[in-house]
C-alpha cells in the first residue's frame, strides 16, 4: 500500500451552520463581494454556493436588477416628496396671505411648523402613491420634529416671550427717544424715559402734525407718502432740527403769507401761542426728570 495522504475530506456540515453560511453569502454578495471570493472565504463548494445565490436570488443579475428597481423607486418616491412639498408649501403661503389680510394679529411660522407640515404633506403623498416604506420612514422623521417639538415649547415659548418683550422695550426706546428729540429735550447720551407722561407725547404728536402740514403746503409737489415724511422729520429731529422749530415756523409764516395760505399761516401762528403756553409744563418735566430743553424759550 502506498504511504501518500488520501486527499482531506469536507467535514460534514449541520443544517444551523449551513443556514448561517448561507445568509453570510448572501449579505457578502449584496455587499459587492465577488462569488469566487465568497465561496474560498466560506469555504464553500462552487455548486453549492451558485444554487444558494440562484434560490435567495443573489447572483449578480439579481442584485443588479433589485438595485436597479430601487434607485429607480427612489427617483420616483422623491419626485412624489418634492410635488408634495411644493403644493404644501403653496398652501402655507396662501394660509399666511389670507392671515394677513384678516383682522386677527398675524403670527408667523416658525421653521419647525412649516417642516412639520412639509413632512406631513410628504408622508401623505407616498401612501397615496403605495410607497408604504418610504412614507413610513418619512413619518419617523416627522414624529422625531413633533417629540423636538413638544419637548422644547416651553422654553421656546419662554424665550419666544422674552424676545417680544425685549423687542417691545427697544421699540419703545426708539421712539421715547424720537419724541425728545422732537420735543428738543434730547442731548447725545441721554438715556430714553420708561414712558412717555402727555405734556410729552402731546408736544411730540403736535409738533410733527404741524410739521408735516406745513411742508406739504410749500411744496405741494412732494409726492412722497405721509410715512416717508414723517420719517424723514424723525431724521431731522436726530440732527437737532426741532431745536430751531419755532424759528422755523415763523419763517414758515412769511412763506405761507407769500404763497396765498393764509388760514394755514394764521394756523400756525396759533400753534406758535398755544407752544409758548405749553411750554413751561414741558420744560418743567424735563428737568425733573434728567433732561434740558434746547429749544427756543
Amino acid at each position: 500500500m502506498s504511504d501518500a495522504p488520501s486527499p482531506a475530506k469536507r467535514q460534514r456540515r449541520t443544517t444551523a451552520s449551513l443556514t448561517a453560511l448561507r445568509h453570510l453569502a448572501r449579505e457578502a454578495a449584496e455587499a459587492g463581494e465577488p462569488m469566487r471570493e465568497i465561496a474560498r472565504r466560506l469555504d464553500l463548494p462552487w455548486s453549492t454556493l451558485t444554487k444558494w445565490a440562484r434560490e435567495d436570488g443573489f447572483r449578480h443579475k439579481d442584485i443588479a436588477a433589485r438595485q436597479a428597481a430601487a434607485a429607480k423607486a427612489q427617483d420616483e418616491a422623491d419626485h412624489i416628496r418634492q410635488q408634495a412639498e411644493l403644493a404644501a408649501r403653496r398652501t402655507i403661503l396662501r394660509d399666511e396671505e389670507d392671515e394677513e389680510e384678516s383682522d386677527e394679529p398675524f403670527t408667523p411660522r416658525s421653521q419647525t411648523d412649516e417642516e412639520i407640515t412639509l413632512a406631513r404633506a410628504r408622508v401623505g403623498a407616498l401612501l397615496e402613491a403605495g410607497y408604504i416604506p418610504e412614507a413610513e420612514q418619512d413619518m419617523r422623521a416627522a414624529r422625531r420634529l413633533t417629540s423636538l417639538q413638544s419637548f422644547a415649547a416651553p422654553v421656546r415659548a419662554a424665550t419666544e416671550a422674552a424676545t417680544q418683550q425685549m423687542r417691545q422695550a427697544q421699540m419703545n426706546a426708539a421712539l421715547y427717544r424720537a419724541a425728545l428729540q422732537v420735543c428738543a429735550c434730547w442731548e447725545e447720551g441721554d438715556t430714553p424715559p420708561d414712558h412717555l407722561p402727555w405734556v410729552v407725547s402731546a408736544t411730540f404728536q403736535k409738533r410733527l402734525a404741524m410739521a408735516r402740514e406745513v411742508v406739504l403746503a410749500v411744496d405741494p409737489d412732494d409726492e412722497g407718502s405721509d410715512q416717508e415724511l414723517t420719517e424723514l422729520l424723525l431724521q431731522l429731529a436726530a440732527m437737532g432740527w426741532f431745536r430751531n422749530f419755532h424759528p422755523l415756523l415763523r419763517q414758515a409764516i412769511t412763506t405761507l403769507t407769500l404763497q396765498g395760505h393764509h388760514a394755514l399761516a394764521e394756523k400756525v401762528g396759533g400753534f406758535l401761542k398755544a407752544e409758548e403756553a405749553a411750554l413751561p409744563k414741558l420744560i418743567e418735566w424735563c428737568h425733573a426728570n434728567g433732561y434740558g430743553y434746547y429749544g427756543e424759550v
